[in-house]
Order: C-alpha cells, then structure tokens, then sequence
C-alpha cells in the first residue's frame, strides 16, 4: 500500500528558493522524491540549493514578478517533464517601517512580488496541472506561502500585512474556482521564522527612535509566542511537503498555521 505521503515520482516549482524557506523546502522535497525546478531572482543562490540536493533539482533564475519569466518557467518544465504536480508560490519581501512613515512605493513593492506573482504562477500554471491530471492521473497541489500576518496585524507593517491578506483571500477564492478540475489550492502561514525574508526590514525601533538590540526585541517576540522559540525553516518546510501530498487530498482553500501558537492567543 503506498503511504499518503508518498511524493516520488511528482515535478515541483519552488519559487524563491535561492534562500529561507524557499531553500530548506526544495532540499526536503528533492529528498522525498521529487524532481524540483528551483526559482530564484537570484541564480548563484539557487544553484547553491540545487547543488545541496545532490542533482534531483534544477535551478532557474525567475523574476516572479515577470509574466514573461512565468512563461519561460512553465515552457522548461514542460519540454523537460510534460507535467506539474506541485507549485511552491514562494518567493516574497517584507518590508518594516511605521504606517506614518512607509512611502507609498512600500506598498507597491511588496504587493508586486508578494501578490502579483502568486495571482501569475497560480494562473499561468493551470495547463500544465491539467494536462498532468490527463496524462498521469496526478492531484496537482498549490501551497502560497503566507504569513501570521495574512490573519493578524503585524508591528510596523501594514503593507506586508495587506500583501498577505490579500494571498490568504487570493488562495481561497482560486481554490473554490480550481476544485472542480482538480487542482488543490492551500496556505501556509509562518510566524516569527528565522529567515533572511526581512533583509530589506528596518530595525525595530522604540518610540523616540532609537534601534531596539536584537536581544530585547526577540525577547518581545517570545513573550507572545507560546512556544518560547522562533520558527526554523525546517519547522515550515515539513507543512509544505505535507499540503503537497495526497495526505492532505481533502484539503483545499485551507490555511495552515506554523507559528508556534502565535494566532491561538
């Protein structure tokens, strides 16, 4: 009897995968059996990520904010495999700053990369996932990557939080549209995660201004996280695998939360 679990055998799109969870979720995925296209802005990134694969993978570099790199991107996965069985939207900024003080570029940046780009993969990847379906008899599933603060508002962060609301909402409505053709539609939503995703955050800051130290403003962080620990990628990627299964077949327009308790309170 094969297990629920099984993902051998099945072709994956990562994107953001130079980094993060991005990263640790292609490397999972390249070990359980399937053949990765890893996706990143970034190619020596997610070159390095394949190399860690040990060759079940292979590396694109993918502006996901271009439909014409989506195209390119579905082109090469479909001359290579003809099929797609699991999307990986990915690939995402955040950016920190005070709502009084976040320029209106702030907004649009993060909702290019952040929204855009899961609205093209998920469009753009329905005639591969349905000639996959007819072909192999496969159970496409997509996972965005969303946040806590697709649910919940985040500190100094109302356009990240806007950007991932939108993705939480983006992924129900698309996965009620895409149910009757078989294609899963699901969310993942990390908390506080030890990644490189704030590389463009600005430090924390008290009141008058002054940086907060790391230590204090983990520590603010931890307070409220029932746990008592920051999320690892390896905590995020594992839930991924799982959405991509057919362990989660009955799953669709789902959000799954990973955030050590941070949204039961």
């Amino acid at each position: 009897m094969n297990s629920p679990f099984d993902l051998d055998g099945r072709v994956a799109i990562v994107t953001g995968a130079g980094s993060g969870i991005g990263r640790e979720t292609t490397i999972l995925l390249a070990e359980l059996g399937v053949t990765v296209f890893a996706t990143d802005i970034n190619l020596a990134t997610v070159e390095e990520t394949v190399a860690s694969t040990g060759g079940n993978s292979i590396a694109i570099r993918h502006d996901v904010t271009s439909e014409a790199d989506w195209a390119s991107v579905f082109a090469t996965v479909s001359s290579q495999t003809n099929r797609l069985d699991i999307l990986v939207n990915n690939a995402g900024i955040m950016m920190s700053a005070p709502f009084v003080d976040s320029p209106i570029e702030h907004l649009r940046r993060q909702q290019t990369i952040n929204v855009e780009s899961v609205y093209i993969g998920m469009r753009d990847a329905i005639p591969l996932m349905r000639a996959s379906i007819e072909t192999h008899g496969s159970s496409p599933s997509i996972i965005n990557t969303c946040s806590i603060f697709g649910n919940v508002a985040g500190d100094d962060s109302a356009p990240y939080t806007a950007t991932k609301g939108a993705v939480r909402m983006l992924t129900k409505a698309v996965a009620v549209e895409l149910a009757p053709l078989g294609i899963r539609v699901n969310s993942v939503h990390p908390g506080a995660t030890e990644t490189n995703l704030a590389a463009d955050w600005e430090p924390a800051r008290d009141a008058e201004g002054n940086l907060i130290p790391w230590e204090v403003d983990q520590a603010n962080w931890l307070s409220r996280i029932p746990m008592k620990r920051l999320g690892q990628v390896d905590d995020i990627a594992p839930a991924i695998a799982f959405l991509a299964s057919d362990a989660a077949k009955y799953m669709t327009g789902s959000e799954l939360m990973v955030d050590g308790g941070y949204t039961a309170i």
